[in-house]
């Protein structure tokens, strides 16, 4: 399957789309706010998951998916560092602490996308200054495009 990247969303799908991760987005800022720079990925993934359940937010951490190839359910599995639960669509969370993301984190990121379904993808890099560097991704399964948004 080839994956082609889009510029540009629809305003009104960008604007639902940033609704629909603002509560995820404001988790990850106040972690951010809370730890200092320079912290193994880790610290940041477990202080990610004690703010998820301080706001409400159910996220299943290390989730383990299982690709299908033709109809069998492979043993080997995807594992993503946080899962953020929605009927309208799960949202993949991958946490860094690197001094610059590369094309490696990102392929990663679209790999989860594309191997689950899942329609929603944010990239976090914790060791940036003066903020975490948060990227926010959409996969449309019908044109089978990933949008920055």
């Amino acid at each position: 399957m080839i994956v082609k990247a889009k510029t540009t969303l629809d305003p009104e799908l960008k604007a639902q789309l940033q609704k629909y991760v603002y509560d995820i987005v404001g988790v990850i800022q106040d972690v951010y706010k809370e730890l200092p720079i320079g912290m193994p990925e880790y610290i940041y993934q477990e202080a990610l998951g004690v703010a998820f359940s301080e706001a409400g937010i159910p996220a299943w951490k290390e989730h383990r998916h299982h690709p299908v190839y033709k109809g069998h359910s492979l043993s080997s599995f995807l594992k993503m560092d946080y899962v953020v639960p929605n009927k309208r669509g799960n949202v993949i969370i991958e946490c860094k602490a690197l001094e610059s993301l590369t094309s490696k984190e990102y392929q990663q990121l679209f790999s989860y996308m594309l191997g689950t379904q899942y329609p929603i993808g944010i990239i976090v890099n914790f060791h940036s200054y003066p903020h975490a560097t948060i990227y926010k991704f959409y996969y449309d399964k019908t044109d089978l495009t990933i949008t920055a948004f």
